[in-house]
């Protein structure tokens, strides 16, 4: 069966018109959680950001990321010389985020372009679940919009989860009592490789800033992961 990858997340494409049947607890734990194969990416690219009055600057991205049922860990690399590795573990229902520095890396260059390290593992899905909104169409996909509170109320994300493959395709960050979002995530289109879709392309942008991710078909490793022979995703600094 053909699966999707995500920067994060794997994926079935099987349509599931049950989806929107099942309760808000139900939809978010599938699209946390949507698909049991283990699978791996090693993906190299590029970040290109703009901010209103400055003139485009453009950087080399890496990300690596091994998908397993209870485990997430990877690599996030910008500009070859500031990188975090970067973890999601569920044990008994409680999941633990973590984002490690490489080398003391501070998020100088990654913050500069308006990234944070959560977001290519789009660790804001395992944020407290507030309440469902009334649903959206986003890049013509049909979603649910959940509502998610981050961590210490330091803010609050809606989440657009497209129904049929429980994938989340937009994300809006708002900090407390506001009502215009100051960071968005969107994903703006997939590729597939090896029978497997990865994004290849997402949007962050926020008042006056925009950046651009890509990740070339032809700079992009993908496939199942086996125990047996695992597949090393972590790269060394330059």
């Amino acid at each position: 069966m053909r699966a999707a990858l995500s920067l994060l997340l794997v994926l079935t494409c099987t349509v599931a018109a049950w989806a929107a049947e099942l309760s808000p607890e139900a939809f978010l734990a599938k699209a946390r959680n949507p698909n049991s194969v283990p699978t791996y990416a090693k993906l190299n690219g590029t970040v290109k950001h703009l901010r209103r009055g400055g003139t485009p600057v453009e950087k080399p991205l890496y990300f690596g990321v091994i998908i397993l049922p209870d485990e997430i860990s990877g690599q996030i690399i910008i500009d070859n010389k500031e990188g975090y590795l970067l973890s999601q573990l569920r044990d008994q229902g409680e999941v633990k985020n973590s984002v490690v520095p490489m080398n003391g890396s501070t998020a100088g260059a990654l913050a500069a372009c308006g990234i944070d390290p959560g977001d290519l593992t789009m660790s804001f899905l395992f944020y407290k679940l507030m309440e469902e909104l009334p649903g959206d169409t986003v890049k013509m996909l049909s979603c649910r919009v959940l509502l998610l509170q981050a961590p210490d109320n330091a803010g609050t994300v809606k989440v657009y989860i497209a129904k049929a493959e429980f994938f989340p395709v937009k994300a809006e960050f708002f900090k407390p009592g506001e009502e215009s979002p100051y960071r968005t995530l969107e994903v703006n289109s997939f590729r597939e490789k090896n029978d497997l879709y990865y994004t290849d392309e997402m949007s962050l942008y926020g008042p006056g800033w925009r950046s651009i991710i890509k990740f070339p078909y032809d700079d992009a490793e993908l496939g199942q992961f086996y125990s047996a022979k695992p597949v090393n995703v972590v790269e060394k600094l330059r």
